[in-house]
């Protein structure tokens, strides 16, 4: 079985509550990572602390490692400094505030065992209030490898914390690309300009939360200026063409400016679609 790290960002004002979750379904884990890489931005809480503690004790020694992001600031540069420090063959992304099924790791390294050629693996999510209280919906995502490519012309087709990658493959491409958003999105995009064959599994790995904060994060000037970034980002690649570019800018730009409530609906239908 090929040797799995975790890679997980570990912002300061993350839940404690949130964390312990997380970790505590990393234990569950049916096949375990072999480490997992966590990279801390900002300082931590003695109630963080705890909770390291108790899953660090758990997980076994030397399983969990916090990495101090030093000077890198904002969520790609976090990552590729975790990037750096993981040592699997395969690397997962989570999230500290999510909750892996119990069986994610060990159908994701079934599959890649048994399809060795694919560098990027992913799965369906499942959205519940911030408590985990209320299903919401499903984020659902293509599977076969000619459906990804021609998704990924419009929108991102890969729910991020369920991924599992190549670790010589994303050191290659350069890690994730700097920018204010989506960053994830141009990252699958090298992936796919580079040739290497994806594929998500038709299964939900992963327990995220959702809630008007999430929309709320995801309309506005700002969030669209990122947005923008990345198409630019993809258009430099030659992975969109000029009018790809200009559709995706103007659907986008239409939906972001949009008040929450609209957003939230447009977002439920998209779960749906």
């Amino acid at each position: 079985m090929p040797t799995l790290s975790v890679l997980m960002p570990l912002y300061f004002r993350e839940s404690p509550a949130y964390l312990d979750v997380s970790l505590a379904s990393l234990a569950a884990q049916t096949r375990r990572a072999d480490e997992v890489i966590l990279v801390q931005e900002g300082t931590l809480t003695d109630e963080h602390h705890a909770v390291l503690d108790q899953w660090r004790a758990e997980l076994g020694e030397g399983v969990l490692r916090v990495i101090d992001a030093g000077e890198a600031q904002g969520l790609p540069a976090c990552l590729n400094v975790g990037l750096a420090h993981c040592t699997g063959e395969y690397v997962a992304r989570f999230d500290t505030d999510d909750q892996c099924l119990p069986e994610r790791f060990e159908h994701q390294l079934a599959y890649l065992q048994s399809h060795p050629k694919v560098a990027l693996l992913g799965g369906h999510m499942a959205e519940f209030d911030p408590t985990f209280g209320r299903l919401v919906g499903y984020k659902r995502v293509p599977t076969h490898p000619a459906e990804i490519r021609r998704f990924a012309r419009w929108r991102n087709p890969f729910n991020h914390p369920t991924v599992v990658y190549r670790r010589d493959v994303a050191l290659a491409l350069g890690g994730y690309p700097d920018m204010g958003a989506n960053e994830d999105y141009a990252f699958w995009a090298k992936f796919l300009v580079a040739g290497h064959l994806t594929a998500n599994l038709d299964l939900v790995l992963v327990n995220a939360r959702a809630g008007e904060g999430l929309y709320r994060r995801r309309r506005g000037r700002r969030y669209l200026s990122g947005e923008l970034e990345t198409l630019r980002f993809l258009r430099q690649i030659r992975w969109l063409s000029p009018l790809e570019f200009g559709l995706s800018y103007g659907l986008r730009s239409t939906v972001r400016l949009l008040p929450v409530g609209f957003v939230e609906r447009v977002y439920l239908f998209l779960r749906k679609a």
